[in-house]
């Protein structure tokens, strides 16, 4: 498609004062597309789990919007007081003002609150070119409890740009990025920089939060990438994991466990050794002790 069509396609000839007819159509039948002032606007209102574009994404879409205007109409429905309220596009209307513009081309829909969340949600997942795997996570959470409580919510999908079979995410993906909003702040922040695999952010949200401070502190003292295989021999550890602990096993060192075998300490031995006459004697006196030590102790 050239940017004629596309021009043609998504910006018609129609002022902000038409809007009002346009908000009679229901949201599966309306594909008006207007001028509306960005005055007008106002962010999406209810919680939402998507950062606004790095330095380098929006100096690419400036550079699109000046050479080819806003091809993509963004979606808002109306609120109180002849304001309306940014669904999809906020990256685009934020770079719109700051080029100076004074209308950008949107679609109205008619919706109630979760559904307006749904079609945030999905816009976002769908046609966003790379979304951190924790914003990810709250993203399919959030629409996962909308869902639960809306299962015959009508079909959101003819607002993505891209087909959802194109960009549609396993279960099992999904469910592992929702395991990282389980995680502590600081360890989101590194399965974001790829400090820690997503598989292994898995790992550790299965862990306490004090667990997690631990590994976190370890990470940062130590400067080091997380493998999946250290997390998993971590997670193992559950309610036992140490400072110490974790060092070692990230530095591949075992642990020194003391186990009972019977043997004299040498410097006891070394000691006492003239105080017997054979191994029965000395053999016959630690019994004796011992039982002597947990009758006490079972009697306490």
């Amino acid at each position: 498609m050239s940017i004629e069509d596309a021009r043609k396609k998504f910006v018609v000839d129609k002022t902000p004062e038409t809007i009002e007819k346009s908000e009679t159509k229901k949201v599966e039948n309306t594909n008006n597309i207007i001028n509306i002032e960005l005055s007008k606007l106002v962010a999406f209102r209810k919680r939402q789990p998507f950062s606004m574009y790095d330095e380098i994404k929006k100096q690419e879409v400036l550079q699109s919007i000046k050479e080819n205007g806003v091809l993509v109409p963004i979606i808002i429905r109306k609120i109180a007081n002849d304001k309306y309220e940014i669904i999809s596009g906020h990256n685009r209307v934020e770079c719109s003002k700051e080029l100076q513009l004074s209308t950008i081309p949107a679609q109205i829909v008619e919706c109630d609150d979760d559904k307006a969340s749904l079609i945030m949600l999905d816009t976002n997942l769908c046609n966003r070119d790379k979304i951190p795997p924790v914003e990810k996570g709250y993203a399919y959470k959030m629409k996962m409890e909308i869902l639960k409580n809306n299962p015959n919510i009508s079909n959101i999908n003819e607002f993505n740009e891209n087909s959802p079979e194109g960009n549609s995410e396993s279960k099992t993906q999904i469910y592992r990025y929702i395991r990282l909003t389980e995680l502590i702040k600081a360890l989101q922040e590194k399965t974001n920089n790829e400090i820690i695999s997503i598989k292994a952010g898995v790992e550790l949200s299965y862990l306490s939060q004090e667990e997690q401070e631990i590994i976190n502190q370890v990470i940062d003292d130590e400067q080091i990438k997380l493998s999946l295989v250290q997390a998993q021999k971590i997670r193992l550890k559950k309610n036992k994991i140490t400072y110490e602990s974790v060092l070692n096993l990230l530095k591949n060192k075992k642990e020194k466990s003391e186990k009972f075998t019977g043997k004299l300490n040498k410097q006891v031995f070394k000691e006492y050794k003239d105080k017997f006459n054979s191994d029965k004697e000395f053999s016959i006196l630690i019994k004796k002790l011992l039982d002597d030590y947990f009758k006490s102790d079972s009697d306490t």
